[in-house]
């Protein structure tokens, strides 16, 4: 499962691709939602007989940092001795360190599984909400 969250985070994750993903469960059997997913983490019912399945995901990020060069550039302009003004455009590069860093990211997911099992609805918050896009 680990390693199928992985894959899904890398290669341009987008929330869209999360809503897509979460969206394939829709008229599906809970059964299913069980399978891919796993259990819940909590279920709660609602007063017309369903029920809200809670899925959480927290990760840490981590950023090496390191040194990266950013090409710039820099104008000269003076006056010479008769008074012509002349500009020079100079171009060099800068050294640019970054500290690593870490960071926590989570996703929390809510199913609506109706009274006969199937998967109706779904919400999703957080920042680690991020699939590949299907479509």
């Amino acid at each position: 499962m680990a390693t199928a969250l992985g894959l899904l985070v890398s290669a341009c994750a987008t929330q869209e691709g999360y809503r897509q993903r979460a969206a394939l469960h829709l008229g599906q059997s809970a059964d299913a939602l069980i399978v891919e997913r796993g259990s819940p983490l909590a279920r709660d019912y609602l007063s017309d007989g369903s029920q809200v399945w809670t899925y959480f995901v927290a990760e840490q990020r981590h950023d090496p940092g390191g040194y990266t060069t950013i090409p710039r550039e820099r104008r000269i302009v003076w006056t010479d001795r008769r008074g012509n003004q002349h500009v020079r455009i100079e171009q060099y590069e800068e050294t640019v360190y970054t500290p690593p860093r870490s960071w926590m990211v989570e996703c929390e997911t809510r199913f609506v599984v109706a009274g006969d099992g199937i998967v109706r609805d779904f919400r999703f918050a957080g920042d680690a909400c991020r699939a590949p896009e299907i479509y």
